[in-house]
């Protein structure tokens, strides 16, 4: 294909596209308290604001593959914005909080389009030979998003009003969404498959089903009427998804990547990785919040040197994949992340926050050398024609293993917490002991949680050592 476009200004509007749909996950996570005071909702009614993002890029990422194989890449990028932009102001100008999930919603669609995109339109304008550059872009955006997200969010929160936390945002999306119009091209090869309607069914209805059954594990426990029963349904309507991909000559998502060893063990270890920073970057602020009395916005701020790490370090993690070091880089990155995992687990009420801060730093050196290198490896062994399909089935794994894995951790630090909690006689006869002890039970189960995030790090080590440096 003839080269007909300013490959710098696409892949800018790629990276910009990604980063404010990224940041526009992170930087809610500290609004919600002021979101529940302001429109009076219970705790998972607010949650559902996070929750409806995994839910919608969920079903959305199986059918991102036919997207890109289908459309000009120009207008479904474009779309997808002028979509997120729409969601965004809904957000921005919501009264009430039926009209801010509305905007949730409509956001999630978009940003769900986008995600499933990025890595697809990075890898079809970029050489093998420089593989190092979309490994560090979306490095850049990992490394930025929770770096600003919550410092930004706890800041406009403290000082302004929680609305501006997506009026921030709109300003970059207006700009991507211009750059798009004038500097996106129709980059991703086109196959003019046939969609078939059977297999879109199968996977909204499983992977819907199954993630929202997984997202309430968390606030009902694994046997119960509100989660298992989707998530029964859920897997088996995956598993027919899975058989139906397989049978017809068409399907939505082409499942033979998964038998190339290197995209299929890069998968899983790029899950693994999404679970620990997902587990580590919920904990975290609750630790420092509630056990410790910091603010949102101190928070945040102690979080900032870790997210800076991974923005700094992305770069020189590309270009050792480009060197054909990536193997040795996941290894150690995965192994780096497990270790200090393992040394966050014994955090107390009387570790000095200098510590938690370079422990947290130390940790995101090893993600910053395990996701993104693991994801270059696994597209670099398909095919150019299978990357669409690369990308959606990499984030296919990505999203329901650490929606699994997440709500497993959490599940966990809940239980263990509870079960830690000291009795309601101590609260009447010494109430400030009982808050020493309810924090230390929250540390406890804080340890039990990231003891098991450890043992997931431990299993991602042994898959990093399948990859291979070049496969035949």
């Amino acid at each position: 294909m003839k080269k007909t476009y300013n490959r710098a200004l696409l892949a800018t509007v790629v990276v910009l596209s990604a980063f404010v749909g990224m940041m526009n996950q992170t930087i809610l996570s500290v609004a919600q308290p002021a979101i529940i005071a302001d429109f009076n909702v219970s705790v998972s009614s607010a949650n559902w604001l996070s929750t409806v993002f995994a839910l919608i890029g969920g079903i959305l990422i199986p059918i991102s593959a036919w997207l890109a194989d289908h459309f000009d890449t120009k207008k479904l990028v474009s779309s997808a914005l002028a979509i997120f932009l729409i969601g965004t102001t809904t957000a921005f100008l919501s009264g009430n909080f039926g009209i801010l999930m509305a905007g949730r919603v409509i956001q999630a669609v978009g940003a769900g389009i986008l995600s499933g995109l990025s890595m697809t339109i990075l890898f079809s304008v970029f050489d093998k030979e420089e593989s190092s550059k979309p490994t560090m872009l979306l490095g850049l955006v990992f490394g930025l998003s929770p770096a600003i997200g919550p410092t930004l969010g706890g800041y406009i929160v403290d000082t302004v009003n929680w609305h501006w936390i997506f009026g921030v945002t709109l300003p970059v999306i207006v700009l991507a969404l211009v750059l798009s119009v004038f500097f996106m091209a129709d980059v991703v090869p086109h196959k003019g498959t046939k969609l078939d309607p059977l297999s879109v069914l199968l996977s909204t209805l499983g992977f819907g089903g199954l993630l929202y059954g997984i997202s309430q594990i968390s606030s009902y426990g694994w046997v119960n009427g509100h989660s298992t029963p989707y998530v029964l349904g859920g897997l088996v309507l995956v598993i027919g998804w899975i058989w139906r991909q397989i049978a017809v000559s068409d399907p939505m998502l082409n499942l033979n990547i998964f038998k190339t060893r290197n995209f299929a063990a890069t998968s899983v270890i790029g899950a693994i990785a999404q679970i620990s920073m997902v587990a580590v970057e919920f904990i975290l602020p609750l630790y420092l919040q509630t056990a410790r009395g910091l603010s949102a916005l101190d928070s945040g701020l102690t979080l900032l040197p870790g997210a800076l790490v991974m923005f700094f370090l992305a770069p020189i993690s590309g270009k050792f994949v480009e060197k054909n070091k990536g193997r040795q880089v996941v290894i150690f990155g995965i192994t780096l992340m497990t270790i200090s995992t393992l040394v966050l687990s014994f955090i107390s009420l009387t570790t000095p926050i200098w510590v938690v801060v370079a422990i947290y730093a130390l940790r995101n050196v090893g993600l910053t050398f395990a996701l993104m290198p693991a994801g270059t490896i696994g597209i670099q062994s398909l095919p150019k024609d299978d990357v669409s399909h690369g990308s959606a089935g990499n984030n296919m794994v990505r999203q329901v293993g650490a929606s699994i894995g997440t709500a497993t951790l959490v599940s966990v630090m809940q239980s263990v917490t509870t079960n830690n909690m000291p009795s309601k006689t101590e609260l009447v006869q010494n109430a400030g002991q009982y808050v020493t002890d309810a924090h230390s039970a929250l540390i406890v189960g804080a340890q039990a949680s990231l003891w098991l995030a450890t043992a997931v790090g431990f299993v991602g080590i042994l898959i990093s050592l399948l990859i291979t440096k070049k496969e035949k």
